[in-house]
């Protein structure tokens, strides 16, 4: 999983297929920077996964909360057409911002 900082802000792009392996990087890497206090903000750009499961989409929900009790914003970037319904029944797009690119998320921190 590729990520990057900006600022506060930290920026994931994982790929393949996201599963428990992917889940436990997720909370490894953010988990860190949160605790540091190195990272306010979390967008993951989802336009190089081909599959996710429920195990990486519970990761992304714990991230959220740990990540809007400290103030910050969370958002999903890119999300492929195949994986929107999955992501609606789970209730992810009533927490978690959308956004159409970087770009977009980044001016929004």
């Amino acid at each position: 999983m590729e990520y990057e900082r900006f600022g506060l802000t930290l920026m994931l792009r994982p790929s393949g297929e996201l599963d428990l392996v992917a889940a436990d990087q997720l909370r490894q890497v953010a988990d860190d920077l949160l605790a540091r206090g190195r990272i306010q903000h979390l967008y993951v750009n989802l336009e190089r996964v081909e599959f996710l499961d429920s195990s990486f989409l519970g990761a992304l929900l714990g991230r959220y909360r740990k990540v809007a009790a400290a103030g910050g914003r969370m958002g999903l970037i890119r999300v492929p057409a195949s994986m929107r319904p999955f992501l609606e029944a789970a209730g992810l797009f009533r927490v978690l911002a959308e956004y159409e690119s970087e770009l977009q998320a980044l001016t929004a921190s």
